[in-house]
This record gives C-alpha cells, sequence and structure tokens, in this order.
C-alpha cells in the first residue's frame, strides 16, 4: 500500500515543484505527470517526493471530513494542516 500526502504547489520550475502540506514548511518535489497540467495554487498528491495526481478542493473536505470522524478530536492537527491546505490555495489562485 502506498502512502500519498495532499499539498499545495507555491511554485513550479519544469521539472520541479515546490509544494507546502499545510505545516508552512516549503519542500521541493519532482513533477510526476504532465508537465503543463501543475500550477501554483493547485492541490496536489505527493507519494515519495513525486507529484502524482491533482485533488479538487471537494476531495479535501471529504478528507477532513474523514479525519473528524474517525479520530474525533484527536484529529484536530492533522484537520487543521489539510484546511492550511486549501486556505493557501485559494490565496495563491488570487494571486
Amino acid at each position: 500500500m502506498c502512502w500519498g500526502s495532499s499539498a499545495v504547489v507555491l511554485d513550479t520550475d519544469g521539472k520541479v515543484a515546490k509544494v507546502d502540506y499545510g505545516d508552512g514548511i516549503t519542500r521541493e518535489v519532482f513533477i510526476g505527470i504532465s508537465e503543463g497540467r501543475v500550477e501554483k495554487g493547485d492541490l496536489v498528491v505527493v507519494h515519495a517526493g513525486v507529484i502524482i495526481t491533482k485533488l479538487t478542493e471537494e476531495s479535501i473536505l471529504e478528507q477532513i471530513s474523514f479525519i473528524r470522524e474517525t479520530l474525533g478530536e484527536e484529529g484536530e492537527l492533522m484537520a487543521q494542516m489539510y484546511k492550511n491546505i486549501l486556505r493557501l490555495a485559494e490565496e495563491l489562485k488570487k494571486r
């Protein structure tokens, strides 16, 4: 089983993107899907340092709901990171 992490794209440069996983730390990852498809503000899944797919806002909201239902208060920090991803994506799309 693979574990992918949700992130927001901060910037792209060729086959490399800078992303934030919702914790405020910028990390460089490789773009593993068609280059023209990934741009600033996109929500993505990163696995082993590679962007493997794009996400929708609805899918992030579903993840937040699932985390809260299954983990309750213990999952609030994780849910907050997902909310941070959504907020940052929205801000980047406005620029």
